[in-house]
């Protein structure tokens, strides 16, 4: 998915105080990062960036900004969120480079998990993302695994992945999702911490385990 957006230089003597200022006024900063040359500083609309964004949950999204006549093909490497409001306060963009492999992660969309449901089993999802190397040319909007055809006990791994054009920086053993047996009520019960111990032994019942008489 490719995205346009739309940036302004921000002056590298910009002090803390001054990037408040800069978020008070809708604008998010943040910073273009190219090979082998400094990182260019820039501001870009809260608003449009963030309508843009939501648009590109669960995708790889490439980001076409334009400062003034010249164009940057990006993608986002790193954001800042506030802890409390959640909202973006920096945000990282690494440029393509064309002939050139760039690390990414991709997102993973599983197809099918009704259906694996279905056979009683717990449909387990252990990776979501993906961390590859590739040329630009060949970066996926997300990887798709099917799991319809999953019986219980089964699992799909990283080497399962089939994309001959990408790097992936997890070991192929690496499990991405299983089907797990039904949970039995034994294990509801220790989830709710509702396992019975046995009670303990008191003096009191030992004296009444004493004076039990004898069967005869």
């Amino acid at each position: 998915m490719n995205i346009k957006l739309s940036a302004q230089i921000r002056d590298k003597s910009t002090m803390k105080s001054q990037l408040t200022e800069i978020r008070k006024a809708g604008l998010i900063p943040g910073i273009i990062y190219g090979e082998g040359k400094p990182g260019i500083l820039i501001t870009i609309e809260k608003v449009p960036f963030l309508k843009a964004y939501r648009q590109t949950i669960g995708q790889t999204a490439v980001f076409d900004i334009n400062i003034g006549k010249k164009k940057y093909s990006t993608f986002i490497k790193e954001t800042q969120v506030h802890p409390v409001s959640r909202e973006f306060v920096h945000i990282d963009f690494m440029e393509f480079h064309k002939g050139k492999e760039v690390t990414l992660e991709i997102p993973i969309d599983y197809l099918g998990e009704e259906t694996a449901a279905k056979k009683g089993g717990l449909v387990n999802i252990l990776i979501r993302k993906v961390e590859v190397s590739c040329l630009p040319k060949d970066i996926p909007e997300h990887l798709e695994v099917d799991i319809a055809g999953l019986e219980i006990g089964d699992a799909i791994y990283i080497k399962d992945l089939e994309h001959p054009k990408l790097k992936i920086s997890l070991p192929e053993d690496t499990p991405m999702v299983t089907l797990l047996p039904p949970k039995t009520e034994q294990d509801l019960a220790a989830e709710l911490g509702e396992t019975e111990e046995p009670a303990e032994e008191t003096e009191e019942n030992k004296e009444t385990e004493e004076k039990k008489p004898e069967e005869k």
